[in-house]
């Protein structure tokens, strides 16, 4: 079997509303392309670090105690902190990356609470690294939360009120790019899984290779005379 790699980093963000999916994607995806032989790395915001905490801890206490716009500006502390320690140095490493949540998230999310979505995308365009790709798993907000009660069994946190997650989805829905791609997540785990795997080898496959091919190519350009040596 082929091993693949990439000749650079490529950065993908699954997004959606709560329950849509996104983790459970996000891992199989990790072990679909692990086994192909890439380097890859996932990642989820908020993060584990300090900023990542506070939102945290936002959402099991209640929101209710800062402004939407402190509750931005610690997303934006959050993942100028995961671009500088995770995601610039995996992409350095030329891996393939995906995220759990990104800056599409906070554009939906705080978005939904009044602020511009405008401002919010260009203050993240501002310090985020730019993916190749965006998934938006779409599912109608009554199956997420269902999804969140009955298979995760937690309870509903501050992010997670039926008329808030509405408001969020309707964002997500009007997000227009050529680098976003919006699904249907309400089919069958294996098939959305099937549509993001295709979307993505869609997406790196101008940037893969195989060592075979490298040998393939070492030999063609030794047999053509294209190889020099310096006798230094």
């Amino acid at each position: 079997m082929k091993k693949y790699k990439l000749n650079k980093g490529i950065l993908i963000a699954l997004e959606g509303v709560d329950g849509a999916g996104k983790t459970t994607q996000t891992i199989r995806l990790r072990d679909h392309f692990k086994r192909m032989g890439f380097e890859v790395e996932i990642f989820k915001e908020p993060t584990n670090g300090k900023y990542g905490q506070e939102i945290r801890n936002l959402a099991i206490n209640g929101r209710h105690t800062v402004t939407p716009e402190f509750e931005l500006e610690l997303f934006i502390k959050d993942r100028i902190e995961d671009c500088e320690k995770n995601l610039g140095p995996a992409l350095q490493q030329k891996k393939l990356v995906f995220i759990d949540r990104y800056y599409f998230s906070s554009i939906a999310y705080q978005g939904a609470l009044g602020l511009d979505t405008e401002y919010i995308l260009k203050r993240n365009e501002k310090v985020a690294i730019k993916p190749e790709l965006v998934i938006i798993i779409d599912i109608a907000v009554k199956i997420g939360l269902s999804r969140i009660k009955n298979f995760r069994k937690e309870e509903h946190n501050h992010f997670e009120r039926e008329d808030y997650l509405e408001k969020v989805r309707s964002i997500f829905l009007k997000m227009k790019d050529t680098y976003i791609q919006i699904i249907d997540g309400s089919r069958e785990e294996d098939e959305v899984f099937k549509n993001i795997k295709n979307i993505t080898q869609d997406i790196i496959s101008p940037y893969a290779y195989t060592q075979d091919d490298q040998y393939d190519l070492f030999s063609k350009n030794l047999q053509m005379g294209k190889l020099t040596y310096s006798s230094n």
